[in-house]
Formats: structure tokens, sequence, C-alpha cells
């Protein structure tokens, strides 16, 4: 099992890359073999010095017959001896400027790229882009508490090892296509202040994306491990807020590629958006065309940052006065002549609100009731066609057979662990994203209570209602303003909150056809995300005709983590009608 940490330092990732100098491999010559040339010159003038009086013992003997001045001549013809070396320096010299200029190629080629001029006025305001109020309040609950990290982990199967450098280059080119993957969050002098992200002048793929060889005989097991030990290491914060793994030498010639993320960059939807400037759709690949340009790097110092803070807010003031005058005329129409109703219409706003932003009190289960920082992950996969088959018998969507199944596994968990209960307190993400959006986060969190029992049809009935209901909920649009409060709330406060939540369960429409990575097919794909508060975390991804469940459980909350995985694949089977796919990804027919 590789053993892969999440955050080598700086210093370490220059070190390896020192090596492979341009210098170096322009001149043909290795570090060592430069080092080396030095002492290799003195070698072979000192055997250049000593052959010089065995080759001129021949003009001695012309001129002397006896044995005495033949052997005076020696010592004269030594000084010119001595002489030539000192000639041939010229040679010597040429090879030292040689030595010097590559040395100074090598300098040049270390030096760091030109940082750019700090942003400043208007261009600060737009270049340095605001995080918006849930990506604020998610960024900044994973910097006060751990239990709140907000990692997402995109798991992917692939048929063999993908072309390292066509991959490398992938992610080369989405890099330039979606920008988030070069920006880095820049915060404010002031904790309150909305942090603002900015693409990095020092971004360096390499420490971005890396590989790793398997031992012998790892499992699914080891590659899950290697996933939760990623999905709990915080990210380096001076960085873009995402990493790639690629794991080799997996049974059957498999490779897994890890793709992590920070939830304030991008949600379920944002991060199917990224992989799709990754894949291919068929084996040989496609021409993209040139590399696109490289997104503008950008610093924000103090300056840049309150000119930033400044100018939004002013603009915001500005668009929300304009706003309010001209739906003045209409609204003044309205209360004269229907008074009722905008009364009405306000007090269901009001309550919306409340209901959207109540604390509870604590998780309901009476047996989740502890947190922790450590989590583990498991899969679940299923015919997604027998799936869309069973909601449609059954007149429900997607989703609502979703939920249904989920409560019907918590009832079975429960009843086995001798606690059982009536209902759950479920988070469940509404997604905001209209067509044409970006990867950013679009998302908000709905809270409710689902019930939980084994009686399938009821459970259904009330889980479409509720979600129905969430969906129209007037607060529902103020969502990312009412997120903006929350910088004015004690962390603890907030953590406290989130960790009410008994589950937090999402369903992702992924990709419906094959897709290849870097001439790798892709297998299976699974969400893994943290808990983020909650107990537990189940995430639903669709894929090529699979539908693959990622469960995360907090192992403070879940005292027996193989019977709530057993149960949550009895809860799929009763809704849907059909088994679970059986085995696990690495050991299954390739005609699946």
């Amino acid at each position: 099992m590789a053993n892969s940490p999440d955050q080598p330092s700086p210093k370490r990732s220059a070190a390896k890359k020192s090596p492979t100098t341009s210098s170096d491999e322009g001149s043909g010559a290795s570090p060592a073999a430069a080092q080396a040339a030095p002492r290799a010159t003195k070698t072979s003038k000192a055997t250049t010095a000593d052959r010089e009086p065995a080759a001129r013992k021949p003009a001695p003997k012309k001129a002397a017959p006896a044995k005495k001045p033949a052997a005076k001549k020696p010592a004269t013809a030594k000084k010119p001896a001595a002489k030539k070396p000192a000639a041939k320096k010229p040679a010597a010299k040429k090879s030292t400027p040689a030595k010097t200029s590559a040395a100074k190629r090598t300098t040049t080629a270390k030096k760091a790229p030109k940082q750019p001029s700090p942003l400043r006025g208007k261009q600060a305001s737009v270049d340095a882009k605001r995080l918006s109020g849930w990506d604020f309040a998610t960024w900044r609950m994973a910097t006060d508490d751990p239990v709140m990290r907000s990692t997402m982990i995109g798991l992917l199967v692939l048929e063999k090892s993908p072309d390292w450098e066509v991959l490398k280059e992938r992610y080369e080119r989405a890099t330039r296509l979606a920008p988030i993957l070069r920006s880095s969050v820049v915060e404010g002098p002031i904790g309150i202040q909305t942090p603002r992200m900015v693409v990095d002048p020092n971004f360096d793929l390499n420490f971005h994306i890396r590989r790793f060889s398997m031992p012998k005989g790892s499992t699914w097991a080891d590659v899950l491990e290697d996933a939760r030990r990623q999905s709990m290491t915080d990210f380096d914060r001076d960085r873009p807020l995402w990493k790639m793994t690629l794991l080799e030498g997996l049974p059957g010639g498999r490779a897994a590629l890890i793709l992590k993320l920070h939830h304030a960059i991008a949600d379920g939807q944002g991060a199917v958006q990224l992989g799709l400037a990754l894949f291919d759709f068929a084996p040989e690949g496609t021409d993209l065309g040139p590399m696109p340009p490289a997104p503008e790097a950008a610093v924000l110092d103090t300056t840049g940052f309150l000119e930033a803070v400044l100018r939004n807010n002013v603009g915001w003031v500005a668009r929300t006065a304009e706003d309010a005058i001209k739906g003045l005329g209409p609204l003044t129409m309205e209360a004269v002549k229907n008074p009722g109703d905008l009364i009405a219409r306000a007090r269901r706003t009001a309550e919306s609100v409340f209901r959207f932003t109540r604390v509870p009190f604590g998780p309901l289960s009476p047996i989740m009731q502890q947190r922790s920082i450590n989590y583990h992950f498991d899969t679940i996969d299923m015919d997604f066609g027998a799936y869309r088959a069973a909601a449609k018998r059954r007149g429900r969507s997607v989703n609502d057979l979703f939920l249904a199944a989920i409560s019907v596994g918590m009832h079975r968990y429960h009843e086995r662990m001798g606690r059982p209960v009536d209902e759950l307190r479920m988070n469940m993400p509404i997604s905001l994203r209209s067509s044409g959006e970006d990867a950013s986060n679009a998302v908000t969190i709905a809270r409710f209570e689902i019930p939980i029992s084994n009686a399938i049809d009821d459970v259904l009935e009330t889980a479409a209602q509720t979600v129905r209901s969430w969906r129209a909920e007037p607060a529902l649009k103020l969502a990312d303003n009412l997120a903006e409060f929350s910088r004015f709330l004690p962390p603890e406060l907030l953590s406290a909150a989130a960790q009410t939540s008994d589950l937090t369960a999402s369903n992702v429409p992924g990709v419906p056809v094959p897709v290849w990575l870097a001439g790798a097919q892709v297998e299976r794909m699974y969400p893994l995300v943290a808990t983020i508060g909650a107990a537990i975390n189940i995430t639903m991804l669709t894929y090529n005709g699979v539908a693959s469940v990622g469960v995360s459980t907090d192992d403070a909350a879940v005292d027996d983590r193989d019977e709530l995985v057993r149960s949550l694949r009895h809860g799929f089977r009763e809704v849907i009608g059909s088994p679970v796919i059986a085995g696990n990804p690495l050991t299954i027919s390739r005609k699946d």
C-alpha cells in the first residue's frame, strides 16, 4: 500500500526539480558529470606532463652520442616541457568559460517567473473573484474546525494505467479552461471579510499531480484507505485547492485516480463539469487543437484587497438602491390594491427564513451522537437501468427512491443495534445552478426530518412532499445572502449546529456514456465526501449505466460500520427490487 502524504513541503518539491535543470540537459551532461569535469581535466594534464619527456627523448639522441650530455639534456628539455603546459592554458580557459556559461544558464532557468504587479482599483474588484456567501461559510468553518473539513473525493477506476504525459497535458489544459484550478484564496486583514480568489502566480502543476505504484496484492479496501487519508488531510491554503493522485499496479492491470477538491471551489455538479475537461468520448482521443493560453496571474495585497472590498460594497449598495427604486412603484400599487396579500407574503418569507436558519438542539438518532475528525469510506454499486425502471413503476423520481432506500436502510440499522427510531434529521444539498454557469459552487443546504421506516410507499410520499416543499421555500432564493451572516456568528456555534444533523444525502447526475482518460477507459466513478459534521454522508453518482454510492461514516458516531453498509444495501435492494452489483470494482468483468 502506497503511503502518500498529501502535503509535501514546497522545499521538497523544489529539491525534486533541480536534477532536471535545462542547462544540464542542453549540454548533454548531468550535474554529477559537471562536478566531476574539473577532476578529469587535472588528471589529463598530469598525464600529458608525464608523457612529454618520453616523447622528446629521440631529439637528444641525435645530438649526443655520449651518455653524460644526454643525461643533462633531459634536464634542459624539462624546462620547455614545463612551459608547454602553460602554453596549453588557453585551452583550459576555453573550457572554463563554457562551464561558467552553463552555470549562468542554470541560474537563469531556476529564476522564478516575474511577479505581476499588485491589482489596483477596478481591476482588483474584477480580477479578484469574491467567494459567495456559502463558499465563504464553507471555507471559514473548514479552517476553524477540522470536524467541518470540506473535502470532496472523486475516485475513478480505470481499466489500465493512463498515458502519464497525456494525462499531464490534459490537466494543464483543464487548468487553463477552468481558471478556478489555478486560483488560490486570499484572505483580508480582518477575519470577517470575504476572501478573494486570484490566479496564483506561483502555480505549479507538478505540485498538484502525482503517481504511485501500489504494492502487489493491493485490494479495494487499500484504495479506499488511501482516499480516506487524503480526504482527512487539509489543503495547502497558499495554493489552488485541488490534488490528483494516480495509483497504478492494481489487480488486473487496473489503476485508480483520486481527484481531491475543496468544497469551497466546486459542488458535486461542478466537479463533474471539471471532469469533462479531462475526458474523451472515444478510445483514440480527440484532437483538441493548440493549448489555450494560461490565465493571467494576479497578486492581491492588502491595499488592493481593501480597494476591491470598497468597490464591491459600493456597487452592491448602488444595485440594491436601484432595485428598490424600480420595485417601489409596483410594490406601492400592490400594497394599495391588496395590502393583505403583501403582508401575507412578507410573513411567509419571514417564517421560511426562520425554518431555514433554525438551529436544533441535537441529533435525533439515539446511537449516532458523537463526532470526531476520523471517518471511513465504503461503496455500493447498482444497475441504474433497474433503478430507473423501479422509479417509473412507482411513479416517482430517482431522488425519491434514493431517499426512501436510505430510510429503509437506516430503519434496519437502528433495529439491529437495538435502538429503533422514527425519524432522522437529514441535510440535502439543493442545486441553485442554472445552465451555462461555471464549475464553481452553486448549492445550498436544506435541513429537514425524514421518517425512518420500512413502509416504502409511505416513505416515498413523505420524502417527495418534503423535498418539493423545500425547493419552494422563499428563503431558498435568499440562501447566499443568509450565509453572509455566518461571518458574525462564533465558529463554535456553527459547528455545533452542523453536528445536529444525523446524515447528509446527495444525488448527483453523472456522465451517461463511457469515457476515456488519457487512453484508459473509466470503469467506475465514486463520490466520496467528508461527513462535514453529520454522522453519515451518502452520495450517489451515476455513470454509464451504474449508480455508485459513496458512504462516509464518522468513526465516533457509527459503532458497527459493516452492519450499517449491509443495512443500506438492504434498503436499496428493497426499494429497487433488484440486488446491488456484487463484488468490488477491481474484480468486475471487463464486459460490465
